[in-house]
């Protein structure tokens, strides 16, 4: 058997030793990842009546018909939306807008957390919904990949009311194409 020469068993011995280092530099330099649920940003409620305040009960008197029904609340008009196999925070989203602009990211990641800001300056330019839903979330990764064939992030989907997927845009996208994808898939 052939003996390895002195300085290509040091060359070796360096390379594991400064793989070692890197890979426990990124482990304690790494952002913590919550692994929770999509992050749905802020979306904008109905305002609620203001609240009266309480008058003394009079002992006497019995409620009014018309009392009864001015106090019943009135049903929220949302359109009644399938299931569209997306996680269920993308549901109510379409039912509150027509297109929906989804943007995967894994958080902590610079180049996710960007991404994601300018997809959700181009779906307010366009008029649509945002949702910047994590990929690392297991319920979240598992209903994508049935849904599409495979999934990278940064990524930005466009999905219709329908649940359709209008168009995926793969890496990093600039806000003005992601409200031109959304403005071209309203009906």
């Amino acid at each position: 058997m052939e003996k390895i020469s002195l300085p290509v068993r040091i060359f070796a011995v360096v390379i594991v030793l400064v793989g070692v280092a890197g890979m426990l530099a990124m482990r304690t330099m790494g952002a913590s990842v919550d692994e929770s649920a999509p992050i749905p940003l802020p979306v904008k409620k109905a305002a609620t009546p203001a609240k009266s305040t309480p008058q003394p009960a009079k002992a006497a008197s019995a409620p009014k018909p018309s009392a009864a029904k001015a106090a019943k609340p009135k049903p929220a008009v949302n359109p009644v939306v399938p299931p569209s196999g997306f996680p269920v925070v993308v549901d109510r989203a379409l039912r509150q807008h027509e297109v929906v602009v989804l943007s995967l990211v894994v958080p902590g990641a610079r180049v996710d957390e960007l991404a994601a800001a300018e997809a959700e300056a181009g779906a307010k330019l366009g008029g649509a919904g945002f949702l910047a839903l994590n990929v690392l979330n297991e319920g979240v990764a598992r209903s994508l990949l049935a849904k599409l064939d495979s999934v990278q992030d940064p990524s930005v989907l466009v999905v219709k009311r329908s649940g359709e997927v209008a168009i995926e845009l793969a890496g990093f996208v600039d806000r003005e194409t992601v409200a031109q994808a959304a403005t071209n898939a309203r009906p």
